[in-house]
């Protein structure tokens, strides 16, 4: 037997959708090929408060779906015939539980979320006797809700669609959008505009909803209904009062969709679905087209002349990178040099003053201990300022490279400022008694000759209380001068040593801060330069991809208008079988 001609150009259109990753669309596809023959399912659509549950219930007269203030379902009802009344929850994994009819809305509502698939609903109707399906979805709301998602994809295997609007506005724009997205998966569908018993200018309302669909080229007539005066019709047996409910129509409207012969249907819906489908693929691949279009705008020739332009840029960059460290990294050598000098300058300046007020002898316990921590705390101080503009270097460096990236540990060595050798006691001699006994002894000498010698002249001996005087006065002269002269070498001897002893911290230190700078210097250079020749080697893949992409992107692009093309060929033909499955009950004897 031959397969009828709607399922090869539905298993390729499913097969291109799987191959552009729209495995969505492959699904519904897949189902309206897998769809059992027979039956007719009508979907019930709308925004919220709309009065689908109650339409539900008017047409088959039965309260089998949840209105009013009860929770609404997150997943479609569908309503079948039975002869008997009876509810089955339908879970994830297609495992089937019988519930009572009159608990539906609370054994529903104590599921968890997420773990039905739908809920089957059976009710002895006559409407239903013939294979009608009725299915009342949720609500329609945010997009991206799970019920949107549920009530949207009952559209795979709907052969209908009552779309629900209220009578107390027009259709609004999203209204009208729904309708269009419903028109385009479904080719059988009506309005049905409720809540007329309570919206006065319903009429006005009705003729409003037919231009606006004619206007947005939406083929769906509008049906005025009245679920309330249903109701009240069917509980007094009152004929014209269901007429006026609006109910007759709609039901004429069903009836005609159950009418219509099974394989035309299946047809036409499979020819419809393949045309959304094959629109959907084309406007994705066309957008990629035109993006690949966009990028091929820009020749071969004005890629590389771009590379080449960013090529140069680098180079002046490194040109600038690396002046700027040369010359920062020198003024950081001089500052940094001046710096420990000017503060070892002042050390010196104290030290001259300690040793020209005061003696070494007396001084010297105090001051040796001043002396090692003034110069730690210098060196320090000397160490932090180059290690802070060491830092400042980096950032001014990599912003003349002209990106942001992670700069290296420039942290200077420990600056060994705690490790300062201890200023050593110079070797002071001392003005002991014996050595001021022999030099008075030695100054008195010649006061008591000379003042002997001048009194002798008188014819006073040489010995007399005169000379002696003078030789006391002479010997303490003599001791006091040779104290001072003494205390000078001293002192000169102290400041020599404590000076020697700043020299050699300064030299010591001078080398070693120097070598840190160097060293920062060294691991910015390296960085930067690792950096640059990055870039550099990017730059050449990037005209070596320009040169070979070329040919790629002509390839990917004929590709894309060969799909396109394909697509459009299944869109036509789809055309071509919805149009003879649409001739197919208006040839068919009466």
């Amino acid at each position: 037997m031959t397969a009828p001609a709607w399922l090869e150009v539905l298993a390729e259109t499913a097969d291109a959708c799987r191959t552009h990753g729209r495995e969505d669309l492959a699904q519904r596809l897949r189902r309206r090929q897998d769809r059992p023959p027979g039956g007719t399912r009508v979907a019930v659509l709308g925004f919220p408060k709309q009065g689908k549950g109650y339409l539900v219930n008017a047409v088959l007269n039965a309260p089998v779906c949840p209105v009013g203030d009860a929770a609404t379902p997150a997943v479609p009802i569908e309503v079948g015939y039975a002869a008997e009344p009876g509810a089955t929850l339908v879970g994830r994994a297609d495992e089937r539980v019988p519930v009572d009819i009159e608990k539906l809305t609370g054994e529903v509502g104590a599921r968890p979320a997420g773990s039905l698939r739908r809920v089957e609903v059976g009710v002895p109707r006559d409407l239903l006797s013939a294979g009608l399906v009725l299915i009342d979805t949720p609500a329609i709301g945010d997009p991206r809700s799970p019920r949107t998602a549920a009530a949207l994809d009952v559209l795979a295997d709907a052969d209908a669609v009552i779309l629900v609007s209220d009578a107390a506005a027009p259709l609004d724009q999203a209204e009208l959008a729904l309708a269009r997205h419903v028109r385009t998966w479904c080719p059988h569908v009506v309005i049905a505009l409720t809540k007329i018993d309570v919206s006065a200018g319903w009429r006005t309302v009705a003729e409003q909803n037919r231009t606006a669909l004619s206007a947005a080229g939406i083929d769906s007539p509008v049906l005025p209904v009245s679920a309330t005066v249903r109701f009240a019709a069917a509980k007094g047996g009152d004929q014209d009062l269901n007429a006026r409910s609006g109910f007759p129509e709609l039901l004429s409207w069903i009836a005609t969709q159950v009418s219509r012969p099974a394989e035309s249907t299946a047809a036409l819906l499979a020819a419809v679905s393949v045309r959304a489908a094959a629109a959907e693929l084309v406007e994705t691949l066309r957008a990629r087209a035109e993006a690949a279009g966009q990028e091929a705008g820009v020749d071969q020739t004005t890629l590389l002349q771009r590379s080449q332009r960013r090529a140069d840029e680098l180079r002046r960059r490194n040109s600038r990178w690396q002046n700027l460290l040369a010359d920062e990294i020198a003024d950081l050598q001089s500052d940094a040099e001046y710096d420990l000098r000017e503060r070892t300058r002042k050390i010196v300046e104290t030290i001259d003053e300690t040793f020209d007020r005061g003696d070494p002898v007396k001084v010297w316990d105090e001051f040796g201990p001043w002396l090692d921590s003034t110069l730690a705390e210098a060196v320090e101080t000397t160490y932090t300022f180059a290690a802070e503009r060491a830092e400042w270097i980096a950032q001014a460096v990599a912003a003349a490279f002209g990106a942001q990236y992670d700069l290296p540990e420039l942290a200077l060595a420990d600056s060994g400022a705690d490790r300062i050798a201890e200023v050593r006691q110079p070797r002071i001699e001392r003005f002991k008694i014996g050595q001021k006994a022999f030099t008075g002894l030695r100054g008195s000498y010649g006061g008591v000759l000379m003042f002997g010698l001048v009194t002798g002249l008188a014819g006073l001996p040489l010995i007399n209380p005169v000379s002696i005087g003078a030789g006391v006065a002479f010997a303490a002269k003599t001791i006091s001068d040779e104290g001072g002269m003494r205390l000078q070498r001293r002192q000169a001897v102290a400041k020599m040593t404590a000076q020697r002893h700043v020299d050699d911290v300064f030299l010591r230190f001078s080398k070693e801060c120097r070598d840190a700078i160097r060293h920062v210097q060294r691991r910015l250079r390296d960085h930067f330069t690792e950096l640059a020749d990055a870039l550099a080697d990017e730059l050449t893949r990037e005209r070596e991809m320009i040169i070979a992409g070329s040919a790629e992107r002509e390839r990917r692009s004929a590709a894309l208008r060969r799909e396109i093309d394909r697509l459009a060929g299944l869109h036509k033909r789809a055309g071509e079988l919805g149009m003879l499955a649409s001739r197919v009950p208006k040839e068919l004897p009466a």
